[in-house]
C-alpha cells in the first residue's frame, strides 16, 4: 500500500499550482528538520535509578507490599502506605509487573493504580500487551483507569462475558460506573455494565482523556521520558521493541502527542515515520498535531504517511492540500488522499473521487481508496459494488478490505 516512492517536494508544489483556479493558492508549511534521536535519548535518561540506600529501602517495602515476605497486618499496612507515598515507588513496581508469579503481577498492578502516579500507565499498557493470566489482566485494566487511562475498559467488558472472570470484572465495572455517577439499577446486570463501559470506551477514543473524576494529572517529563525510551528503539532492527513502542504510545490518549509533534521534525526518517503512524492510530485526540503533520506533505520519504495521518486526526484545514493530491503522480499519495478526503467529509471532492473510481487505468489501491472515501461521505452504489466485487473475487488484499469495512462500520456507513 505504501511501497512506492513519494514525489519530491517540488513536484508537490507543481501539482498544487495546477489545481482549479477557483481554489485559493495554498502552500504547505516549510519542512525544517533537525537531528532528534539524541534528544530522545537524553529525555529517556532523565529517569535515573534512586540512590543505593533508597534502593534497599524500596526493596524491603516492596517485598512486604507485594506479599513476598510474611509479616503482621500492622507492619504490612505501614509498608504498603510508605511504598505508595514514595516518589521512587516506580523503581520496584514496574519490574514487579514482570514477575513470574501472576499473583505478584496482579498485586503490583493494583499497587500501581493506588499510587496516583500517572506515569506508571506506560508500564501498565505494555503489561496489557503481554499479560496472559485472565485475573492479572483485570488488575492491569483497573489500574490503568485509576491512573487516567481508559484504553483497557474493553478488557473488563469482554471479561464479563467469561464465567471465570465475570464476577470480578463486574465488581470493577460497578465501581467505575459509580465513580462516574452513571445510573445503575439496584442490581445491575452484566449487559447494563457492558453498555456503560462501551460508552466510556468510545469517549476515550473520541477525546483521548480520562472519564474518571479527579484522575491524576500526568507527571509531564516523567511520562515523556518513558515515551522517549520507547521511541528511541525505532533506530534498531529488532521488531519487538518497535512494536512495543507503537503499542504503548497509541494507547495513552493525548498524552504522547506533544512529544510526537516534536518528533515529526526529526531528521531521522524512521522517527518521523513512527510519529506519523502513532498519530494515525491515535486519531481524533491527536488533532492538535495537524500543523506539524502538514509540513511533512513536502517530505519525499513520509509524505504519504502524512496524508493518512491528516485524515485520521480530522485535520479539515488540510483539505485544500489533499484535493490536489487526488491527481498526484505518486500512487501512495493518491491512494491516501482519496481516503483522507472521505474521512474529512469533503463532499466537494465527491466528483473527483468518482473519477478515480471509474478510471479502469487507475491502480487498484487508488480505486479501492476512492470507493472507501465515497462511502465515508454517504451511500454510493458504485463504490459499494466495487468493494463487494473485490471481496467476492479475492483480487485485493483482504485484511485491508476488512480494515476499511470496519472503519466504515464505526462511522455508521
Amino acid at each position: 500500500m505504501t511501497g512506492g516512492r513519494a514525489m519530491p517536494w517540488w513536484c508537490l508544489l507543481a501539482v498544487g499550482c495546477s489545481g482549479p483556479a477557483a481554489e485559493p493558492s495554498t502552500q504547505a508549511p516549510p519542512l525544517q528538520l533537525r537531528p532528534f534521536l539524541g534528544d530522545l535519548m537524553a529525555l529517556a535518561a532523565t529517569l535515573p535509578p534512586p540512590a543505593a540506600a533508597v534502593q534497599s529501602e524500596l526493596r524491603d517495602l516492596a517485598d512486604i507490599a507485594l506479599q513476598l515476605t510474611e509479616t503482621d497486618p500492622r507492619t504490612a499496612a505501614r509498608a504498603e502506605r510508605a511504598l505508595l507515598e514514595h516518589a521512587d515507588a516506580w523503581w520496584v513496581l514496574e519490574p514487579a509487573l514482570l514477575h513470574e508469579d501472576a499473583r505478584v503481577r496482579s498485586r503490583a498492578a493494583w499497587l500501581c493504580g493506588q499510587t496516583g502516579a500517572a506515569e506508571l500507565q506506560a508500564a501498565l499498557v505494555l503489561r496489557l500487551k503481554y499479560e496472559a493470566d485472565p485475573d492479572a489482566v483485570l488488575w492491569v485494566a483497573d489500574a490503568l483507569q485509576r491512573l487516567g487511562n481508559d484504553c483497557a475498559l474493553g478488557v473488563l467488558d469482554g471479561a464479563m462475558g467469561t464465567a471465570a472472570t465475570a464476577e470480578r470484572a463486574g465488581q470493577m465495572a460497578i465501581e467505575i460506573c459509580r465513580e462516574r455517577s452513571l445510573p445503575l439499577a439496584a442490581a445491575p446486570t452484566y449487559v447494563e455494565l457492558q453498555q456503560h463501559l462501551r460508552q466510556l470506551f468510545a469517549g476515550w477514543h473520541r477525546t483521548g482523556t480520562s472519564s474518571r473524576p479527579g484522575a491524576p494529572a500526568p507527571a509531564g517529563q516523567k511520562l515523556d521520558a518513558r515515551f522517549a525510551a520507547h521511541l528511541q528503539t525505532t533506530q534498531g532492527t529488532k521488531l519487538r521493541p518497535v512494536d512495543d513502542a507503537r503499542f504503548v504510545t497509541t494507547r495513552c490518549g493525548r498524552l504522547p502527542v506533544p512529544l510526537l509533534v516534536r518528533t515529526l521534525a526529526a531528521e531521522e526518517p524512521y522517527l518521523r515515520t513512527m510519529a506519523l503512524q502513532v498519530l494515525t492510530d491515535i486519531g481524533a485526540p491527536a488533532r492538535d498535531a495537524a500543523p506539524a503533520v502538514l509540513a511533512l506533505l513536502a517530505d519525499p520519504l513520509t509524505g504519504a504517511y502524512a496524508v493518512r495521518a491528516l485524515g485520521a486526526i480530522g485535520a479539515t484545514e488540510a483539505v485544500p492540500y489533499l484535493r490536489r493530491l487526488v491527481t498526484a503522480t505518486d500512487i501512495d499519495q493518491r491512494s491516501e488522499a482519496v481516503q483522507a478526503l472521505g474521512l474529512l467529509q469533503d463532499h466537494d471532492s465527491a466528483a473527483a473521487l468518482r473519477g478515480r473510481l471509474a478510471d479502469d487505468q487507475e491502480t487498484m489501491d487508488v480505486r479501492v481508496g476512492a470507493a472507501f472515501g465515497l462511502l465515508c461521505l454517504g451511500p454510493d452504489a458504485a463504490a459499494e459494488a466495487f468493494l463487494t466485487e473485490r471481496q467476492q473475487r479475492h483480487d485485493y488484499h483482504e485484511p485491508t478490505l476488512a480494515r476499511l469495512r470496519e472503519r466504515l462500520a464505526r462511522l455508521g456507513r
